[in-house]
């Protein structure tokens, strides 16, 4: 959904109208500390089997670094040269912590990485792993490397192991699109070739709901990712739209305007079942839950411009949440439940902005050229993506939660929006 939410609303009426390792090393370090550890990442030794690169030329090394840098915990140094072995731990390097080794080798006929993380001062081994890969490694085996790596030294959980999904314009044609958090791996998910918007993961990852005009009408479905079937879930009359999961995946908080104007609704995950949430003449949207699945903000136009609100998980004790833009919107809910993000309208751009859920600590995380539209947490709570509206061409971008370190997601060819951020994606399936 776009950030002018009356708009995108209008435009439907009218459109409708016509494996775990083992821890061998406790650690007693402080989670979310300011300081970054300094790491080391070797080269990986290859053994009965080829040095060989990633799907687009690059080093299992290389991406396993950027997955660490990326998750702002860690200075990573790489070390292409000789160094002593683990257990000549005195001519380590002083200022490093942790040195990161790997082995790609076969075992009973199978490849697998084989990763090893020790104290440099020491050398004692703080974890040790095998990842079944293919021939050449696969990136994903690495990513896995990466995110058990996040988690060992800062007990925080990492994203490498996570997708983005978006809705990409190629040819006039709107369709669900996928990539991998660093950009890599793009596939279409969708081939309806026709209006979609508003897409959202299912906790568990394997499914997301949209909205879809397939049939003509703004419809509520859900896509398979396994196979790509698509189900309905809410093809009442007028509008369905902006689905959001709960965290237990046993509801669904969605607009509907079956029973007149745009409202909040509840829905079991067949959508048989809807309980109104909102009883007032404005339009209701874009519900977010919070991760306990205990309250939800969501956009409600009721004083004459759209607004950021909170309420109950039942409709109850609805309060105003944004204070700071003529037009806010488009909130999500950050998965530490410490943090909302929204846009706002701010001297005539629409910005990034974070609030505690209590109304305190407003920040506007982004300023100068170009708008943003729909903010999405990363499964880590550290990640945001957004789309950043430039020319009159939407793009997506990924930063840090204080808007630092912004980044092109991938160079999709045509208009990105609507992203939403996957949950950590576990084993073969996500591959």
């Amino acid at each position: 959904m776009s950030v002018s939410v009356r708009a995108v609303l209008i435009g439907l009426a009218l459109l409708f109208a016509g494996a775990a390792g083992a821890e061998e090393y406790k650690l007693n370090i402080t989670k979310g500390g300011a300081a970054k550890m300094r790491i080391e990442v070797r080269d990986f030794r290859y053994i009965e089997t080829l040095e060989a690169p990633l799907d687009g030329g690059e080093e299992c090394e290389e991406v396993l670094a950027r997955d660490l840098t990326f998750s702002d915990f860690f200075n990573v140094r790489r070390e292409t040269n000789y160094l002593p072995g683990i257990e000549d731990s005195t001519r380590a390097p002083r200022d490093v912590f942790a040195l990161v080794h790997g082995e790609v080798r076969r075992e009973w006929g199978k490849v697998v990485l084989k990763g090893e993380v020790v104290e440099a001062a020491s050398g004692k081994t703080i974890f040790r792993k095998s990842y079944p890969i293919g021939s050449p490694p696969d990136r994903w085996a690495v990513h896995s490397y990466a995110d058990d790596i996040v988690y060992y030294l800062t007990g925080e959980p990492g994203v490498a192991q996570s997708r983005i999904v978006f809705i990409g314009t190629q040819d006039g044609k709107k369709d669900l699109w996928s990539v991998d958090y660093d950009g890599a791996r793009l596939g279409q998910v969708t081939r309806l070739a026709n209006i979609a918007i508003s897409p959202a993961f299912a906790p568990s990852g394997d499914a997301i709901a949209f909205t879809s005009f397939m049939n003509g009408r703004p419809d509520l479905v859900s896509v398979r990712l396994a196979d790509g079937k698509i189900t309905p879930i809410s093809n009442r009359p007028g509008i369905n739209s902006a689905p959001c999961y709960s965290p237990r995946g046993d509801r669904i908080a969605a607009s509907l305007s079956f029973e007149g104007n745009a409202e909040i609704y509840l829905l079991d995950p067949s959508g048989a079942q809807a309980t109104r949430l909102t009883f007032l003449p404005s339009i209701e949207t874009a519900p977010t839950f919070s991760p306990k699945g205990d309250r939800i903000a969501f956009t409600s136009d009721r004083t004459g411009e759209p607004q950021v609100y909170i309420m109950d998980a039942d409709g109850a004790n609805a309060r105003r949440l944004s204070f700071n833009g003529k037009w806010c919107d488009s909130a999500d809910w950050s998965p530490k439940g410490d943090w909302i993000v929204y846009v706002a309208l701010i001297d005539d751009v629409f910005d990034l902005c974070m609030i505690r859920p209590d109304g305190s600590a407003l920040q506007r995380i982004t300023g100068g050229a170009g708008s943003w539209e729909n903010p999405r947490w990363a499964p880590d709570g550290r990640h945001i993506v957004a789309a950043k509206r430039e020319g009159g061409v939407r793009k997506l971008y990924v930063m840090a939660a204080d808007g630092g370190g912004k980044r092109a997601l991938t160079a999709f060819r045509g208009d990105q929006y609507n992203p939403a951020w996957s949950p950590p994606l576990r084993g073969t399936d996500a591959r």
